[in-house]
């Protein structure tokens, strides 16, 4: 990334490799907000709840859209 508004590309391989680390997460919020502190991770945003957990990626998928992920009924999908 050169310049400080361009944002890095995902690829379908990144991706499943970061929804992978997520299923490993399952739904607890504490372990959804260690691994969301690890060093190596990037995110944009992270709700870690009870309720609500979503992750979204500070990057884009090579469509264009933004990555994220939310935990739906006990499993992490990507919803965008």
């Amino acid at each position: 990334m050169g310049h400080p508004t361009q944002h890095a590309i995902y690829s379908s391989a990144d991706i499943a490799q970061i929804l992978e680390e997520l299923r490993v997460c399952g739904p607890d919020p504490l372990d959804l907000r260690r691994w969301a502190a690890r060093r190596e991770v990037h995110t944009a945003l992270v709700r870690a709840g009870r309720v609500l957990s979503s992750v979204r990626l500070p990057g884009k998928a090579k469509g264009g859209g933004w990555v994220e992920f939310q935990l739906i009924q006990g499993s992490w999908a990507r919803t965008h």
